[in-house]
């Protein structure tokens, strides 16, 4: 059904993995609150290289060669973002260092990731569990997406989405040649969750084309399909909520921003994320692996409410999104909570306590209990600072963080909820009734 490890399928899961890291240390690193020097930056990018090196050399026993790969298939990654700083300072090319600073960035990471693979000096026959590929590169693309769904959040709790004019250009400027020294304050926040848009549907888009070429379950085919679609309405409607139609204007005279467009945005980016963890879950070896459905009397309840829980998180998340925006629903956003809660707590607590022995199962029931507890703290503390206002002017530093972790929180609610739901599918089935005639 899906190849585990079969000739150099690791080599794309890997590049990502190490892209995303490298990313991800990169963009907080670089957030205007915290500025760390150019060479930090660096130096913890090339760490993730050699951590991603050591661990491809550890997991696959091809040894450098193995490193080498997966390194320069990062670098070329790399060049959506490498662009930035070989960009001419008014954004109209690129500087002529890039003749040697292109392939000389991915000879070095090749190199780096090669030494690494080496040094566990592990062979191919000194692997014995093999690692699912397919299933790490759904996990990175659960990763990727979760660090994009973040980063709107910054962007939204900075008052930073119409900090960028225009789209899909930056300022007149091709999206991948803005220079990194104009990227500063709402600037660097709205590009950048540009830039981690553009590797999510990259990564999209290879996991689904990956898929297809080596799982063949038609339904999953289907859902990695609807990924795709759904990636590319949402880059599009995070474009039309800056311009409000399509065009290569850079005035903002012709522009419309959209706040339903900006609300519709921000939900459907966290349902793709559910998307994507449905994805990771039944790519996993443990959802192939586990043995068939058990019968249980209480499945078909629990299926249930676990249903209403993702349907209530969808229609929490719509609120939340029109009250970070407008300022507006804010009651019915603390009422709809507390039913939140009620289904959250309980789902998890039967999770936890009823199924005992199917681990994923009791897991994610004690992880539902313990994010919703998270959640509630800080939706008080989240209301304490932003006094149930929308983002106006200059929120501080204590503002921004916590209404940011409150909207990836709810995200990461509803991806346990989603999660949850389709192991319970996965693990049982309604137990018979049995009745006797008389």
């Amino acid at each position: 059904m899906n190849s585990t490890g079969s000739g150099r399928s690791y080599v794309l899961p890997l590049a990502f993995a190490m892209t995303v890291s490298m990313w991800a240390a990169a963009y907080f690193c670089r957030l205007p609150a915290v500025m760390a020097p150019s060479w930090f930056v660096l130096g913890l990018m090339l760490v993730m290289v050699a951590l991603w090196g050591w661990t491809t050399g550890l997991r696959t026993g091809d040894g450098w060669l193995a490193g080498v790969m997966v390194g320069a298939a990062a670098a070329v990654l790399n060049m959506l973002i490498l662009g930035s700083i070989l960009a001419s300072a008014d954004g109209g090319g690129v500087a002529p260092s890039a003749l040697w600073w292109v392939p000389g960035s991915i000879v070095v990471i090749a190199l780096i990731a090669g030494g690494f693979a080496a040094a566990p000096g592990r062979r191919v026959e000194d692997v014995t569990d093999p690692a699912d590929w397919t299933a790490l590169f759904s996990k990175v693309a659960v990763a990727a997406t979760f660090l994009l769904v973040v980063a709107g959040g910054l962007v939204t709790s900075n008052e930073a989405g119409l900090a960028v004019v225009d789209w899909p250009n930056t300022f007149g400027s091709n999206m991948f040649l803005f220079p990194l020294a104009r990227m500063t304050g709402g600037i660097y926040y709205e590009h950048a969750h540009r830039l981690f848009g553009a590797l999510v549907g990259l990564t999209t888009i290879v996991l689904a084309v990956r898929l297809w070429r080596r799982d063949d379950r038609s339904w999953l085919r289907r859902l990695a399909i609807a990924a795709v679609v759904l990636v590319m309405i949402q880059g599009v409607l995070g474009g039309l909520r800056v311009t409000g139609g399509f065009t290569l204007s850079t005035s903002e005279s012709d522009m419309a921003p959209s706040i339903a467009l900006a609300v519709l945005h921000g939900v459907l980016g966290q349902v793709f994320l559910g998307l994507m963890v449905a994805i990771a879950v039944v790519t996993s070896r443990w959802w192939r692996q586990a043995p068939e459905a058990e019968p249980r009397s209480t499945v078909t309840g629990d299926r249930s409410m676990q249903l209403w829980l993702v349907a209530t998180l969808v229609v929490q998340l719509v609120l939340g999104a029109v009250q970070r925006h407008l300022a507006w629903g804010l009651i019915i956003h603390i009422s709809l909570a507390a039913v939140v809660v009620m289904l959250a707590v309980i789902a998890g607590a039967r999770a936890w306590g009823l199924y005992h022995g199917v681990w994923p199962v009791q897991r994610i029931g004690q992880a539902l209990i313990g994010v919703v507890s998270i959640q509630v703290t800080l939706g008080i503390a989240a209301l304490a600072v932003t006094q149930g206002r929308a983002v106006v002017g200059s929120p501080s530093t204590l503002e921004v963080t916590i209404a940011t972790a409150h909207q990836a929180t709810g995200a990461a609610l509803l991806a346990l909820a989603v999660a949850l739901l389709l192991w319970t599918e996965r693990m049982f089935r309604q137990e018979a009734v049995v009745t006797s005639e008389r």
